[in-house]
């Protein structure tokens, strides 16, 4: 719930923003609380508090790859439309 509303909140300054580096902010802030919420889920609701550290890893690596790879993607697009 906390997730949708921050960006609904970041919705109007990104539209506002109209400019190749509102994605570099926007994107990255809401992917680390994507990933941050991804670390509950596996912690928390799957219960891998105490479970194995691999398992663990894996798990919060899964969605940290990803993550990582569409803030990769985000700045490859605003350098080409910068540049």
């Amino acid at each position: 719930m906390v997730l949708i509303l921050l960006v609904l909140a970041g919705l109007p300054f990104s539209l506002k923003l109209q400019s190749s580096a509102a994605p570099l902010v926007f994107t990255p802030a809401l992917l680390t609380f994507a990933v941050l919420k991804a670390r509950l889920v596996v912690l928390n609701f799957l219960g891998l508090r105490s479970g194995p550290a691999a398992l663990r890893r894996g798990l919060i690596a899964w969605p940290l790859f990803f993550a990582v790879a569409a803030a990769a993607k985000a700045l490859i697009v605003a350098v080409s439309l910068s540049g």
